[in-house]
C-alpha cells in the first residue's frame, strides 16, 4: 500500500477510533495541512464508514483490515459486483438498502413480504468471500444468534441461502447508536451510565449460558435505542463468536496461527498473547470491564494514539503486561478531555475523580485483571457488584475491612445504628471516666478540623474554576460536619462567611442579562443584593464601598457584577443620570485598581472597538479567570463588533470549554449576529444549562432561545424547569404565558400572565401581554374586555410614566401598547375609543418593525368603522390589512383569526 494510502488509514482508524463523526471533517481538514490528495482519501474512508453505520461494525482480523483498505482507497480491485443489491429478492425479503458492512457479511434493511410486513435487517455473505473457513465463521454467528433469546441481543428471525448459494440470516432491525455515544449524547450522570452496563451484562450472560463467547464487545457492537423513554442496549455482531463445549457448524471453524482476532483496545491479555491458552467467557469479562472504563472516564484503559503506532508484538505485550491506571487517577491526567467528559456526566473532573475513588475503582480493576483466575466469574457476578454499588451495599470486587463494612451497613441502616451507637456511647462513658472524654472530645474536634479544611479547600478550587453552585455544596458540607457542636469559634466563623460569601457570588451570576423589559426589576436585585451581602452601594461612600468590596475573598465578583450593573444602566434607552452608573464603576475601580481592568473599563465606557479588539487579540487566558475572559467577549458585543465578539468567545470556549460563563455570553453573541445563528446559540446554551442544570437563568435563556426559533414545546419544557426551581422568575412565567399562548391553551396561558403580572405590577410589558389574551384568546369564554381595558389604560399610563412616550415612528413600545388598548376597547363596545388608540398606535408604530401591530391595527380600524356605518372606510381599512399581512406576516395564525373574524362582519368571501 503506498504511503499516502497508509496515512490515510491512519487518520480513519483515528477518527473512527476517538472522535465523534460530527469531528471528522475537522480533524482531517487539520491533519491533512495543505496536502489535498491524502483529505480526499481520507474523507473517502470516512465516508464509507458513514454509509456503512456501525452495525455490525466488523473486527480487527489479520489481513482483512489491509484488504478492507486497499479495496476502498483503489490500491487494488475490490471483488466482482454483489450479486445482491437494492430491489433483489430473497426468499420473502425484498432488499431496500445497504446499512452495514462486516468482515465477511454486508448487511441491508429489508421488508419482508409475508407472512406479515415489516423492516428487517439481513445479512449475507459477501460475494468474494466464500472461503470454506469464512463460510464457517458466518454460518456460526447465524447459529449462535439462533440461539440467542433476550431482549438485550439481537434477535434472528430467519435464516437460509441465496440462490448462488450463499448464507444468509435475518434479524430484527436495530435503529440505535453505540453506547458511549449514546450516553454522552444523553449526557447521561454516572448512575444512568451503570444502569444501561447492566442490562449490557446480563446479555452477555445469557450469551455464555447459551455457551457463546462474543469475543469483540465494543461499544459498536452495544446499541442503544428508546423504548417508551428508556435506554435499552442492543448486544450485536456474534460475528467471530466462539461456541463452547459445542459445534456451532459442521465444517471446520477455528482461528488462525497469528491470527489476530478482536478489536485490540478492548481485547483481553489471552487474546492477544496467541499463546495455547484457550479463550473463555471470562474474556469478554475483560472486555466488559474496558467499556465500563470508557462509560466512566470517557476514554479506554490504553490510549489508542499510543497502540496504533507500535508494533503487533508490541501491542500485545501492552495489553498482556502493563497494568492502566484506575478511573479516578485517569481522570486527573485527561485535562482538557476531562471538561468534555465531566459535562456529558453533569459532572466536573474533581468531583468524577471523588466518585470513583474506592468502589468503582475496585469494580472496574477486578474486571481488568490480567490473571483471568481473579477477575469476575461471570457477567453475572459483574453485573451483581455494579448493582450493589447503586444499592449502596458492600461491593464484593476488593475483600473490604471491618470498618468499610461497618460503614456501608450505617449508610443503610442509620437509624438503627445511631442508636446503637448513643447506648454504646453511653456505656463507654460510664466506665471510661473523664479524661477518657476530654481525650475523645479533643480528638473529634481534631477530625471535624481536618474534614471542614478538605471541603474548604475543595471548595476554593471550584470556586476559582467558577464553579459557584459545586463550590456552595462543598462549604455546605463543611457546615453540615460542624453543626452544632462546640468546638473552634474561628472556624465557625470561617465556614459561615465562606458560605455566604460564596452564595452571594452564586446569586449575581444568576442575574439576567439583555432582558429589555426587566430593567427596572434586575436593578433592584443588584441593589438589593449588594444591602443583603453589607456592602449598600447606593448609601456608603465610594471610598467605604470599594474598601469592603477590596477585602472580600470575592472581590472580582464584586467588581465585575458592578460593571455589568453600571454598563446596564449606560445602555439603558431611557437615558438615566449619569451620575448612577459612574458612581458604580468609580466603585470598581478603586476596589481593584488592576492596569487591565483600567483599559478595559475605560474601552468599554468610550464603546472603543479598535480598543477592545487589542485586549481581545493580547489577552492571557491564563492570566485572567474565565469570567473575565466572558465580560471581555460581552463588552466587543456591546460596542458593536459581533463578529469579534464570537471570534474570541469560540477561542476561550475552545481553551474552557466547561466554562459556565463562556458558553452563556457565546450563546448571546451567536445571536446577535446578523443573521442570528440560532442554532449554535442553542448548542452552547445547551452546555450551560449541561454545566448548570439547577441553575434558572441558565434554563431561562436555553428556553428563550429555542422560542425565538419556534421551537415551542420544547422551549415550554425549560420554562417550565425554570419555574419549578425559582416559582418567582417573572420573566419565566411570563415567556411561558406566551408560548402556551401560542400553542392553543388560553386557560393555561391567563394563569401565568396573571403570574408574571403581580410579579411585576409596575412594568407594563406583563400587563400587556394579560389585556391581550384578555381581550383576544381564541375562546370567548375566557375573555373579558373590561378588565382588558382597564389594564390596558394602566400600560398605556405607566409605559408614559417610564419614558416611553416617544411618537417617532417605530420607537418604544407604546405603539404595541396603544393598539393592545384599542383592541380591548372594540371588545368592549367603545367604538371612539377604540377608533382614537387604534390611530394613535399606527402614528407611533406604522414605518417601524411592529409589522403585527400595524396589521391587526388595520383589522380592527375596519371592523370599527364598519360597526360605525362607515363602510367604505372599513373596506379600505380591510384591504390594506390583507395586503400588509400577506406581505410581512403571511403564516401567522392570530392575524389570520382576525381576518376571518372582520370578513364575517363584513360579509367578505375569503380567499383560500
Amino acid at each position: 500500500m503506498p504511503t499516502i494510502l497508509k496515512k490515510a488509514r491512519d487518520l480513519f482508524l483515528y477518527a473512527v477510533g476517538k472522535l465523534p463523526p460530527e469531528q471528522w471533517d475537522r480533524y482531517v481538514a487539520e491533519a491533512c495541512g495543505g496536502d489535498a490528495e491524502l483529505a480526499r482519501q481520507a474523507r473517502r474512508l470516512l465516508q464509507v464508514h458513514r454509509e456503512a453505520g456501525s452495525f455490525l461494525e466488523s473486527p480487527i482480523v489479520a489481513g482483512g483490515t489491509t484488504r478492507f483498505f486497499d479495496s476502498v482507497l483503489g490500491d487494488e480491485p475490490a471483488a466482482g459486483p454483489p450479486l445482491e443489491c437494492v430491489g433483489t429478492v430473497i426468499g420473502p425479503y425484498k432488499l431496500l438498502e445497504p446499512i452495514g458492512e462486516g468482515g465477511f457479511g454486508v448487511v441491508f434493511m429489508a421488508e419482508q413480504q409475508h407472512p406479515m410486513r415489516r423492516k428487517v435487517a439481513l445479512k449475507v455473505l459477501k460475494p468474494g468471500m466464500d472461503t470454506r473457513q469464512v463460510v464457517a465463521r458466518f454460518e456460526a454467528e447465524r447459529q449462535a444468534l439462533a440461539l440467542m433469546d433476550h431482549p438485550n441481543i439481537a434477535k434472528v428471525l430467519d435464516g437460509g441461502e441465496t440462490l448462488s448459494g450463499r448464507p444468509y440470516f435475518v434479524m430484527e432491525l436495530i435503529r440505535g447508536v453505540p453506547v458511549t455515544a449514546f450516553c454522552d449524547q444523553n449526557r447521561l450522570d454516572v448512575r444512568g451510565r451503570l444502569g444501561v452496563f447492566v442490562a449490557v451484562c446480563w446479555a452477555v450472560q445469557h450469551a455464555h449460558q447459551k455457551g457463546v463467547i462474543h469475543r469483540d464487545l465494543k461499544p459498536t457492537n452495544i446499541l442503544v435505542t428508546l423504548h417508551d423513554g428508556v435506554p435499552v442496549p442492543k448486544v450485536i455482531d456474534f460475528g467471530i463468536a466462539k461456541a463452547v463445549g459445542q459445534s456451532l457448524t459442521d465444517k471446520t471453524l477455528f482461528t488462525g496461527f497469528a491470527q489476530l482476532v478482536g478489536t485490540p483496545l478492548y481485547m483481553s491479555p489471552e487474546q492477544a498473547e496467541l499463546s495455547g491458552l484457550d479463550v473463555d467467557t471470562r474474556s469478554d469479562i475483560y472486555s466488559l470491564g474496558v467499556l465500563l472504563y470508557e462509560l466512566l472516564t470517557g476514554t479506554t484503559p490504553f490510549d489508542w494514539d499510543r497502540l496504533r503506532t507500535v508494533s503487533f508484538d508490541e501491542l500485545r505485550r501492552i495489553i498482556s503486561e502493563e497494568e492502566p491506571a484506575r478511573p479516578s487517577t485517569r481522570m486527573s491526567t485527561l485535562g482538557l478531555v476531562a471538561d468534555t467528559a465531566s459535562v456529558n456526566r453533569r459532572s466536573d473532573p474533581g468531583r468524577l475523580s471523588r466518585l470513583f475513588r474506592g468502589e468503582l475503582d475496585w469494580i472496574v480493576m477486578t474486571a481488568l485483571e490480567k490473571d483471568r483466575n481473579r477477575r469476575y466469574e461471570s457477567a453475572a457476578a459483574l453485573a451483581a457488584d455494579v448493582a450493589r454499588y447503586l444499592a449502596d451495599e458492600p461491593v464484593q470486587a476488593c475483600p473490604p475491612s471491618a470498618w468499610y463494612r461497618v460503614r456501608k451497613l450505617a449508610r443503610r441502616h442509620k437509624g438503627v445504628l445511631v442508636g446503637v451507637a448513643l447506648l454504646i456511647g453511653t456505656l463507654l462513658v460510664l466506665f471510661a471516666g473523664l479524661g477518657w472524654v476530654l481525650s475523645d472530645r479533643a480528638a473529634r474536634h481534631a477530625r471535624t478540623a481536618f474534614e471542614v479544611n478538605q471541603f474548604l479547600q475543595r471548595a476554593e478550587s471550584l470556586y476559582k474554576d467558577n464553579k459557584f453552585p459545586e463550590a456552595v455544596a462543598e462549604v455546605q458540607k463543611a457546615h453540615s460536619v460542624l453543626g452544632t457542636a462546640d468546638g473552634d469559634e474561628d472556624l465557625h466563623r470561617r465556614v459561615q462567611q465562606r458560605l455566604t460569601e460564596l452564595e452571594m457570588a452564586a446569586k449575581l451570576e444568576e442575574l439576567p442579562i439583555e432582558l429589555e423589559t426587566q430593567r427596572d426589576r434586575v436593578y433592584a436585585e443588584y441593589a438589593r443584593l449588594f444591602q443583603d451581602f453589607g456592602i449598600d452601594v447606593e448609601a456608603l461612600s465610594t471610598e467605604e464601598a470599594a474598601a469592603r468590596i477590596a477585602d472580600s475573598s470575592i472581590k472580582l465578583n464584586l467588581v465585575l457584577a458592578l460593571d455589568r450593573w453600571a454598563n446596564t444602566l449606560r445602555s439603558d434607552p431611557r437615558r438615566p443620570a449619569p451620575a448612577r452608573w459612574q458612581r458604580l464603576q468609580a466603585i470598581a475601580l478603586a476596589a481593584d485598581p488592576d492596569p487591565w481592568r483600567l483599559r478595559y473599563n475605560a474601552a468599554t465606557e468610550a464603546r472603543d472597538v479598535k480598543a477592545l479588539r487589542k485586549l481581545a487579540d493580547g489577552v492571557d487566558p491564563n492570566r485572567l479567570r474565565t469570567r473575565e475572559l466572558a465580560a471581555l467577549g460581552d463588552s466587543l458585543r456591546e460596542a458593536g463588533d459581533v463578529t469579534a465578539s464570537v471570534a474570541f468567545l469560540r477561542k476561550v470556549q475552545r481553551r474552557y470549554p466547561a466554562d459556565y460563563a463562556i458558553n452563556a455570553s457565546l450563546g448571546w453573541s451567536l445571536r446577535k449576529l446578523d443573521p442570528p445563528q440560532w442554532d449554535e446559540a442553542i448548542a452552547f446554551r445547551r452546555i450551560a444549562v449541561a454545566v448548570r442544570p439547577r441553575s434558572p437563568t441558565a434554563n431561562f435563556y436555553l428556553g428563550f432561545s429555542l422560542q425565538k426559533q419556534e421551537k415551542l414545546d420544547e422551549a415550554m419544557a425549560y420554562y417550565e424547569t425554570t419555574i419549578a426551581l425559582e416559582p418567582g422568575h417573572a420573566p419565566a412565567q411570563l415567556s411561558l404565558a406566551q408560548v402556551l399562548s401560542a400553542r392553543g391553551k388560553p386557560e393555561q396561558a391567563l394563569v401565568h400572565f396573571r403570574k408574571a403580572s403581580e410579579l411585576l405590577p409596575s412594568d407594563p410589558f406583563p400587563l400587556n401581554g394579560l389585556a391581550w389574551e384578555l381581550a383576544t384568546c381564541a375562546e370567548p369564554r375566557l375573555r373579558d374586555p373590561a378588565q382588558a381595558v382597564a389594564l390596558g389604560k394602566k400600560v398605556v399610563e405607566l409605559s408614559r410614566n417610564q419614558g416611553d412616550d416617544r411618537d417617532e415612528p417605530g420607537r418604544g413600545r407604546l405603539g404595541n401598547y396603544l393598539n393592545t388598548l384599542g383592541v380591548a376597547h372594540y371588545r368592549a363596545g367603545n367604538l371612539d375609543e377604540a377608533l382614537t388608540a387604534l390611530q394613535k398606535s399606527l402614528e407611533i408604530a406604522d414605518g417601524g418593525d411592529h409589522d403585527y401591530a400595524v396589521c391587526a391595527d388595520f383589522f380592527f380600524l375596519a371592523m370599527a368603522n364598519w360597526k360605525l356605518g362607515r363602510k367604505d372606510e372599513a373596506r379600505k381599512w380591510y384591504d390594506r390589512a390583507v395586503e400588509r399581512t400577506v406581505t410581512k406576516e403571511p403564516e401567522n395564525e392570530e392575524l389570520c383569526r382576525f381576518e376571518a373574524e372582520a370578513a364575517a362582519l363584513m360579509g367578505i368571501e375569503v380567499k383560500e
